[in-house]
């Protein structure tokens, strides 16, 4: 017997909307990651362009925004393989249901006919493999009741 069974998995709507949002990232983080990596790699030599003088509060310098960007990109990292790693430790069944609803966007009545499975089972795995996520982010760790 799995530990989730021993959970008792109700958890916030708020923190389940979070949850599914991070799901649903899940495709495209990489994508993102890349992106922004690409971005880093713009020039970085002096150029001799008359400023007009004037203080403001908005960053300026090149090395700044490239900071900003890397500590950005570590924190999509972090996030990727945190997911990797709570994906890759469901059970089958429950990958199937992450990556045909979340991954290819079905609607649930579609996904419980395609695997086959009875829709409360459907729920049940999906709402213990919604609480796996949500802890893992800590993102209501209240809500989330071990017995």
């Amino acid at each position: 017997m799995t530990q989730l069974a021993f959970w008792d998995v109700k958890i916030s709507k708020e923190t389940r909307r979070k949850a599914e949002k991070l799901m649903s990232m899940y495709k495209n983080i990489e994508a993102i990651i890349e992106a922004k990596r690409l971005d880093l790699n713009a020039k970085t030599t002096a150029t001799y362009e008359p400023m007009e003088g004037g203080k403001t509060n908005a960053f300026h310098s090149e090395t700044e925004r490239l900071t900003l960007l890397k500590l950005q990109i570590e924190d999509y990292e972090r996030i990727k393989r945190k997911l990797d790693y709570v994906f890759y430790s469901l059970k089958p069944i429950q990958q199937k249901i992450w990556e045909q609803r979340y991954l290819q966007g079905k609607y649930d009545v579609d996904v419980h006919n395609d695997l086959k499975i009875p829709p409360r089972t459907y729920y049940k795995l999906k709402r213990e493999m919604i609480a796996v996520v949500a802890e893992a982010f800590g993102l209501q760790n209240k809500d989330i009741k071990k017995l």
